[in-house]
């Protein structure tokens, strides 16, 4: 019996050995891991990839049919941000509008395509959106020119998408305030350009509604009134996202940083790039729309509810925190009796739609927002995936909201 635990022994020894070295692999890994999230330049690839691009070399922004879009439907224009950065940009006429005019386009190799002339009658014409794209690629990526034909189409909308610094052939590097500045300048564009604010609704996708939010907000402040603001797959912020992110889509990145002293609070420390529409939401006067998809692998559609909670806060009693004593039974009987308080006060805030095999849609009720002569709603999808603005019915809820179809 000992001869057998003595030849056991080393055995063992050599599995735990084995066992310790995989722990340690992954315990270093990880601290590696939350080592490069926490590197400023690390942060500024991850969040907005500006450096990925699918085709580099073949980039043929002056001729836009190359991605598949009409001859001559599509203007390529440079922009000038505040701090005079040059950013590239397209202007696509709505349908209605382009099947006016002459065919075939008249052809030329300068930037200031001969139907740069129209822009003016066609901001005239349809209502504008402002197309904010997401991290990855540039404006003609094939899942965002697909997008610009429904729209155009759909919607019969006019479309100005820019790249934001560092994207495309925009100049410069991406900050918070470096892109914020860039749709400022699309925005100021179609206003030289004799567009109304009333008839530009501003549309950001992924890290674009961060954008969007960024210039919504300013707007706002600045008592200019947009047509509307609608957030495709939207985060909260920054923090919240680093928060519930999983390496692989299984391992939660900073879940295990919760439980030590003030960990958190460094990773928050550390973030240069600080992203934050929930933050922003007292300051958003236009008609919202927020949608997004339940299958979502890259941003859970629970940033979406967060932010729907947040326009509706000020018509909502505080909910209920969970009682600090778990033991009292008059806690829970008070928790119980706040929440309930809460979920009737919301049933009577905002009316909620549930569509079969298709999703849930929550719109503040009109009498609720009546005094802030706009509109909230939440659209959530049960598919989608993370590019939802190619899901027609989210088109459509686009086009009814904000009068396209009028």
């Amino acid at each position: 019996m000992t001869d057998s635990k003595k030849q056991r022994s080393p055995r063992m020894r050599g599995i735990s050995k084995r066992i310790g070295f995989v722990l340690a692999t992954l315990a270093s890994l990880y601290v590696l891991a939350v080592a490069l999230v926490m590197t400023p330049i690390i942060q500024t690839y991850v969040l907005y990839a500006h450096h990925i691009d699918a085709w580099p070399w073949y980039n043929k922004f002056d001729h836009p049919e190359h991605y598949g879009l009409a001859p001559g439907k599509t203007v390529n224009l440079k922009l000038h941000s505040a701090d005079n950065t040059t950013l590239g940009a397209w202007f696509l006429f709505s349908e209605s509008f382009y099947r006016q005019l002459p065919y075939p386009p008249p052809s030329n190799d300068d930037f200031s395509f001969p139907q740069r002339k129209y822009i003016p009658e066609a901001l005239q014409s349809r209502p504008t959106i402002l197309f904010l794209h997401g991290n990855t690629g540039t404006r003609a990526h094939p899942l965002r020119t697909v997008v610009y034909t429904a729209l155009t189409s759909r919607l019969n909308a006019n479309i100005m998408a820019v790249d934001y610094r560092g994207y495309g052939d925009s100049e410069g590097h991406p900050t918070v305030h470096g892109v914020g500045q860039d749709a400022r300048a699309a925005w100021d564009y179609l206003m030289s350009q004799g567009a109304k604010p009333e008839d530009v609704l501003i549309l950001g996708h992924s890290l674009g509604t961060a954008i969007a939010g960024l210039l919504s907000s300013e707007l706002s402040r600045e008592g200019i009134h947009a047509r509307g603001t609608v957030l495709l797959s939207a985060f909260s912020s920054v923090r919240k996202l680093i928060d519930e992110y999983y390496l692989f889509g299984c391992l939660p990145l900073l879940k295990p940083l919760s439980m030590v002293p003030l960990a958190p609070r460094l990773v928050t420390w550390s973030l240069v790039h600080r992203f934050d529409t929930l933050s922003l939401v007292p300051d958003i006067k236009s008609s919202v729309l927020i949608a997004h998809a339940d299958d979502d692998k890259d941003i859970p559609s629970t940033h979406a509810s967060l932010l729907f909670e947040a326009f509706m806060g000020p018509h909502l009693p505080s909910s209920p925190s969970i009682p600090e004593n778990p033991l009292s039974h008059q806690a829970w009987d008070n928790y119980t009796a706040q929440e309930i308080i809460h979920d009737r006060t919301r049933q009577e805030v905002a009316v909620t739609t549930a569509i079969k095999g298709y999703g849930v849609h929550e719109e503040m009720k009109p009498h609720v927002v009546a005094s802030e002569g706009r509109k909230v709603a939440l659209l959530r999808t049960d598919r989608g995936g993370h590019d939802i603005g190619r899901v027609e019915g989210v088109q459509d809820a686009i086009g009814r909201m904000f009068g396209f179809y009028d």
